[in-house]
């Protein structure tokens, strides 16, 4: 048994866990944050940025298939591909499972993690091997505002909405997207808990819902996030999300065609979240 503990220590949460762990596999400080890999006997290898625990190998799958086969599934013809963070290489990794998939562009602030990651947790960063993937080195607002190139989808995988994340949820971010995006392009990040962060998932749908037509709200339990009922916000010009339009024919441990139409939040707790104080 692991006779050490890391104690997580978010800002943006209420609640703060503690894991055993066997070895620390990897420990820097980079140009942006703290950064640790530790190894624990039942999660596997983890991931922490500034304290705050990213991944782990054992249940990293629920959040990475969600963030983006839900939006690739109901895109009828995704070509053009841009991930926001995600410098591990999770969301990456679910992407380039499409071969319809013409080009990926993952914009990462912090290069870093992209090493790290192929070294310590290839599991997630098999992707970056993959010739159609382009790894930018940059802040996710800034090249939105200098792109020329337009996506079909773009994914947002970023850490909490504190420090240099923030910037990915304004409303300014949120506008640059939107023109990043062709006249079909379908947009997803992931918004935090319900039970936690009950106002910013609502304020992020006010802020979609501005600039998009459809503009929905979906989740997934996830353990080793604070708060757990964890929340995806997507929104399309043109496609209804909730619906598929392609078939599920890659490999993945948990979406599947009824998990896609079964996450979507029910229309009558969506009314109460926009609409209750």
């Amino acid at each position: 048994m692991a006779n050490f503990l890391f104690h997580e220590s978010d800002p943006f949460a209420p609640v703060n866990y503690a894991y055993e762990f066997e070895r620390i596999l990897c420990q820097r400080r980079t140009s942006f944050q703290e950064l640790l890999i530790f190894s624990n006997p039942f999660f596997g290898r983890v991931l922490a940025l500034d304290g705050v625990v990213q991944l782990t190998e054992r249940d990293e799958h629920f959040y990475h298939e969600m963030l983006s086969q839900v939006a690739l599934h109901a895109h009828p013809q995704p070509v053009d591909i841009l991930v926001i963070g995600g410098g591990d290489g999770g969301t990456v990794r679910e992407v380039v499972k499409h071969k319809s998939i013409g080009k990926v562009v993952l914009v990462e602030l912090d290069r870093e993690v992209v090493e790290v990651s192929r070294e310590y947790l290839p599991t997630l960063s098999s992707g970056f091997a993959d010739p159609r993937v382009e790894i930018v080195e940059a802040e996710g607002s800034a090249f939105l505002a200098g792109t020329r190139k337009k996506f079909d989808v773009i994914i947002v995988d970023s850490t909490d909405p504190v420090g240099p994340a923030a910037s990915l949820f304004t409303a300014r971010f949120l506008s640059r997207a939107h023109r990043a995006l062709k006249p079909d392009g379908m947009f997803v990040a992931q918004t935090e808990s319900l039970h936690f962060h009950r106002d910013f998932v609502r304020e992020v749908q006010e802020r979609l819902a501005a600039r998009f037509r459809l503009v929905a709200l979906y989740a997934v339990p996830l353990a080793t996030y604070a708060g757990n009922w964890w929340t995806f916000s997507i929104a399309s010009k043109v496609y209804d999300p909730r619906e598929m339009r392609r078939k599920h024919r890659v490999p993945t441990k948990y979406y599947a065609e009824d998990v896609h139409r079964h996450a979507f939040l029910p229309a009558s707790l969506y009314r109460k979240l926009m609409t209750d104080g």
